[in-house]
């Protein structure tokens, strides 16, 4: 039988999530053994490996492929290089899917042949009860704390920025080119942008939907943020069309701290004003957190508090190192 969709799951030490992620595939509405299911995996050192094995042993269609590079945008193209499968759809080892997500994909693929790229929201849950697993999933719902892309908070079926995610046609990707692999993180945001050039949408439909498991410590979602922010740093000089004003918000903040500390010692009346926008940015970060406690639980309130400002320092950071260690990278002619 000839596959109709190449399902590419990249890996790196995912024990707790590949076996839930693979069923949740073979679960699909969509006919399992029309899909070309490929777990890339980047030399995982836990049982990732051995979990897919066992689950080959029982389908023929599931294929453990090692990626020597270990990055996801290098996954993504050893997928689409093995097989030959008309549509693409890239998933992620740490979500699971609804029954109708590929099959929404594909459908939505199919009804526009201008949509590039086809993907739905989150619904964002915590790893484990504890704490500080529960805040970072709050987290992410918030416009004020991640920034309030479409798949996190929700919206209307239409054309959008990016996906999570997302099903492609492969005569698209072959038109575009693959993913790049000089880039660690940020790859999507860039081959979004790369579609949306080529004449293409990003087509969102809230239809399609994933269980995404948040970061379970606190150190752990800031160090995520910090990864996501140099990503950001990355793409100035790759495609500076691919960043959002969003995206760029947290550097503004951390820079604006550095150099407004930096003048306070220079200039008195410097300090004050130092003050009052550290002022606003409490009183926002204060608002954002009561209004998340009421919803979710006053518990919540002094750990988003917290999080809200270290995330936000994380991602700024995270850009500013991004800056300086992006100064190799080319644009894509």
């Amino acid at each position: 039988m000839e596959f109709q969709i190449a399902v590419i799951i990249p890996t790196l030490n995912e024990e707790k999530h590949i076996e839930q992620c693979i069923q949740s595939v073979i679960a699909q509405s969509f006919p399992f053994d029309k899909m070309d299911v490929m777990v890339v995996d980047g030399g995982s050192k836990d049982n990732t490996k051995s979990i897919v094995c066992g689950l080959q042993k029982k389908w023929s269609n599931i294929r453990l492929l090692d990626n020597p590079k270990k990055i996801q945008s290098v996954a993504f193209n050893i997928g689409v290089a093995n097989s030959t499968a008309p549509y693409v759809i890239r998933l992620d080892a740490h979500a699971f899917y609804k029954p109708y997500y590929i099959e929404g994909c594909l459908k939505g693929l199919q009804e526009d042949t201008t949509r590039g790229n086809v993907g739905g929201q989150w619904d964002i849950r915590p790893q484990n009860d504890s704490l500080w697993a529960t805040t970072n999933a709050i987290l992410n719902y918030s416009k004020f704390g991640i920034g309030g892309a479409t798949y996190r908070v929700g919206a209307k079926a239409g054309n959008v920025d990016t996906v999570p995610f997302g099903a492609f046609p492969r005569k698209i990707i072959e038109e575009i080119g693959g993913m790049r692999e000089d880039l660690p993180r940020g790859e999507d945001n860039e081959f979004n942008s790369r579609i949306k050039k080529a004449g293409y949408s990003i087509y969102f439909d809230p239809q399609i939907e994933c269980i995404y498991y948040a970061r379970p410590t606190f150190k752990a979602s800031c160090k995520q943020m910090y990864a996501n922010g140099e990503s950001i740093g990355h793409l100035f000089y790759v495609d500076r069309e691919s960043i959002g004003l969003r995206h760029l918000i947290p550097l503004l903040f951390v820079v604006g701290l550095i150099l407004g500390a930096i003048l306070s010692l220079l200039f008195k009346p410097m300090f004050c004003v130092l003050v009052a926008g550290l002022g606003l940015y409490f009183l926002c970060d204060l608002i954002a957190s009561v209004t998340a406690g009421a919803k979710h639980g006053w518990k919540y309130l002094f750990p988003l508090f917290v999080l809200f400002f270290c995330v936000h320092i994380s991602y700024g950071f995270g850009t500013i190192k991004g800056l300086i260690t992006g100064m190799k990278l080319k644009k894509k002619k």
